[in-house]
């Protein structure tokens, strides 16, 4: 597994044992396999054995059946009827069955035939089974494919599928008033013509021989109860049905209420239920009302108001109770609800000056004469107990304290929502202005963080002298000279109540400041490239100066060349450096120049460095494949990168995100060695640390 297969060649790839990835665990195979065309000469794997032939001599086996033909006469469709086939081997060799075809609905063979080995002069006996759905002849048959001489033996079935005996509708009971019949009905299938007899307790009623039988009038006495059954025959079987009872009530009664509905008081919001209660002769029906208007879908012995309301107070409900003799209607029952207090203006907030007093107000509304009590930061307050509520004079102390009412009627209680107490008292510096030290032609910008209530107004000075226009909480200078230096700045920070003054903040202008931005290198030579390999060379732009340079922008030109490593915005500290790393990635044959600029706010700006190079064309395709193990967390893929120098830095290979867990890279050139590292990417496009270095020399 350590050494590297090259087509037509061997190599050796020095490949390393991987380690695990981070966060993604990814183990790289340890082997790496090189293909390349081109090169002369193939070395041999082995030369696989030659295959001995088989014995001489041919099967002498042969199959008989002990019947070319099964009939199975008729059978009762849902059920099933088997015949035995025997198969005999007459020859002198084993006989092997290794397929049986049956064909013809219902037909098959228990436990199959496929596998099964017969020897010389031996019989091996199978059921043959006919099953049908469905009542009509079936014909079919059962095709052996043997080993045998005779191959395939064919035999023949038939059978006839016979409609079973069954009743599909059963009597029903029946419930009459005295004086009137009773009709049961059947329903059966079967073979041939079927007969009826309808029994009553068991004993067979005569001339009851039709589908259908109507009782004489009945009576409550000596009918009421009893059980009736048909027995059902064809031409083969017979079957009875299950019992039907017949019921017989008397002549109808008028409804009578037992229970008049009931008074009901409860509170808004909740359920309200009135029942009532009434004999009289079945079906009762029922219609309740409320004030004399039917409600619609109340037409049970009980009606419930899901939810009350306070409109609905004094309402009154009956109810009217019928059946096929009468109606009649109950008494009225009230309706009473109760209604729980409730907020109607819930309390302000309060601000006030130190000193000054604050009062809070609630409207609620409820049932009955409604108390309140006041509470501050959820503690009673005494004889707080209006629905106004004034504090003693405030101090600055008060500040945030909430006042809550608890208003209480006859039903329940209801606290209202929370008022908070602002006491307003002169401004206070929480940060003060910090002094600042800036380069000539430079602004300098001064801030303060204060704290106070009600809206803040500031005044900047400078050297005690109010600066116009500056009345925010930061005050940024004009362009600075050195004549500024040492000048002081405060601010005044101002409320309805009183002001403040910072401490002052000292300005130092230094010199002018100075931006250089210089290149280690004017060119970069990359030689000759192969078409679809790369290179890359680094450049490194150090700041002279003794200012931060930001890099505004990163242009370059030329085909095949990309760069990374400095980006937009990027800020070099003086005395510091930045790298770029230019990349030659030759797609055609012949010299490329090129360039490479770097913007900024140095005032050598631009930074330019020449580009050069070549694509050659390779006179031979090279490849390096390499495979991996998967990651055991779930990704969405992998990268490869690959360097020229052992430990970097890396280029990524592929274009797109990896899927399985194999690269061919054919970016490669003869005679170099490649490092390679491979990295996973999760769903969220989070990718792992890189892999284990291995390399591998292309021959």
């Amino acid at each position: 597994m350590n050494a590297s297969t090259i087509h037509g060649c061997q190599s050796h790839a020095n490949l390393k044992r991987p380690a695990a990835l981070g966060i993604f665990a990814l183990i790289l195979a340890c082997f790496a396999v090189l293909s390349m065309t081109g090169c002369l000469g193939l070395t041999g794997a082995g030369t696989p054995a030659a295959k001995s032939g088989s014995p001489s001599g041919s099967n002498t086996g042969t199959l008989t059946a002990s019947s070319m033909s099964l009939s199975f006469g008729n059978v009762t469709a849902g059920t099933s009827s088997p015949l035995t086939l025997t198969l005999t081997n007459t020859g002198t060799g084993a006989v092997t069955i290794s397929q049986a075809t049956v064909t013809g609905a219902g037909f098959s063979v228990v436990g199959g035939m496929s596998t099964v080995s017969i020897a010389g002069g031996q019989n091996h006996a199978f059921q043959v089974q006919f099953a049908p759905t469905a009542a009509g002849s079936v014909t079919g048959g059962i095709s052996i494919v043997s080993d045998a001489t005779d191959s395939p033996l064919a035999v023949s079935l038939s059978g006839t599928g016979m409609a079973g005996l069954a009743i599909t509708a059963q009597p029903e009971s029946q419930s009459v008033t005295a004086g009137q019949t009773a009709t049961f009905s059947v329903k059966a299938t079967g073979t041939g013509a079927i007969t009826y007899q309808w029994k009553k307790g068991g004993v067979a009623i005569n001339g009851a021989t039709a589908a259908s039988y109507t009782t004489p009038a009945t009576t409550s006495a000596s009918n009421n109860g009893a059980e009736f059954a048909v027995v059902v025959t064809d031409g083969v079987e017979s079957m009875t049905s299950s019992n039907a009872i017949l019921t017989v009530t008397s002549a109808a009664v008028a409804p009578t209420i037992t229970a008049q509905p009931t008074n009901k008081t409860v509170t808004s919001g909740q359920a309200a239920t009135f029942s009532v209660a009434a004999t009289g002769t079945a079906p009762l029906s029922y219609q309740w009302k409320m004030n004399g208007t039917d409600i619609t879908g109340a037409t049970s012995a009980s009606y419930t108001i899901p939810t009350t309301v306070a409109s609905e107070n004094d309402d009154k409900f009956t109810v009217t109770v019928s059946n096929s003799v009468s109606n009649v209607a109950s008494n009225a029952a009230t309706l009473t609800v109760d209604v729980p207090p409730s907020i109607v203006t819930q309390p302000a907030n309060r601000a006030v000056n130190a000193g000054q007093t604050a009062t809070f107000n609630v409207v609620a509304a409820g049932t009955g004469v409604l108390s309140y009590q006041w509470k501050r930061d959820g503690i009673a307050i005494s004889v707080a107990t209006a629905a106004s509520y004034t504090t003693p004079a405030t101090a600055t102390s008060d500040t945030g304290a909430q006042f809550t009412v608890l208003v209480t009627d006859v039903v329940s209680s209801v606290t209202s929502s929370a008022a908070t107490l602002t006491v307003n008292g002169p401004p206070s510096i929480v940060t003060q202005p910090s002094s600042k030290t800036v380069a000539a032609g430079q602004v300098a910008t001064f801030s303060v963080n204060a704290t106070g209530t009600g809206n803040l107004a500031y005044q900047w000075n400078k050297g005690g002298a109010a600066i116009n226009g500056a009345n925010s909480s930061s005050y940024t200078t004009p362009a600075t000279t050195t004549a500024d230096s040492g000048s002081q700045f405060t601010v005044t920070v101002t409320n309805g109540v009183g002001s403040i003054t910072s401490n002052a903040a000292t300005l130092t202008v230094s010199a002018a400041a100075t931006l250089i931005l210089n290149a280690n290198k004017a060119s970069l030579n990359f030689s000759n490239v192969n078409i679809g390999s790369n290179s890359m060379l680094p450049v490194i732009f150090t700041n002279s100066g003794n200012s931060d340079v930001t890099i505004s922008n990163v242009t370059i030109s030329g085909a095949g060349y990309t760069a990374n490593g400095i980006s937009s915005g990027q800020i070099v500290k003086a005395g510091l450096t930045a790298t770029l790393d230019v990349t030659f990635t030759p797609s055609s044959a012949g010299p490329l120049p090129g360039s490479v600029n770097v913007s900024s706010n140095a005032t050598n700006s631009p930074a330019a460095v020449t580009l050069s190079g070549t694509g050659v064309q390779p006179a031979v395709s090279h490849s390096v494949t390499l495979n991996w193990t998967a990651s055991t967390p779930a990704v969405s893929g992998y990268n490869v990168y690959r360097s020229t120098v052992s430990g970097g830095p890396y280029a990524i290979s592929n274009s797109k995100l990896i899927v399985g867990t194999t690269y061919v890279d054919t970016a490669v050139q003869a005679t170099l060695t490649y490092y390679y590292v491979v990295t996973s990417v999760d769903s969220s496009g989070t990718e792992s640390a890189y892999s284990t270095e291995v390399s591998a020399l292309v021959p």
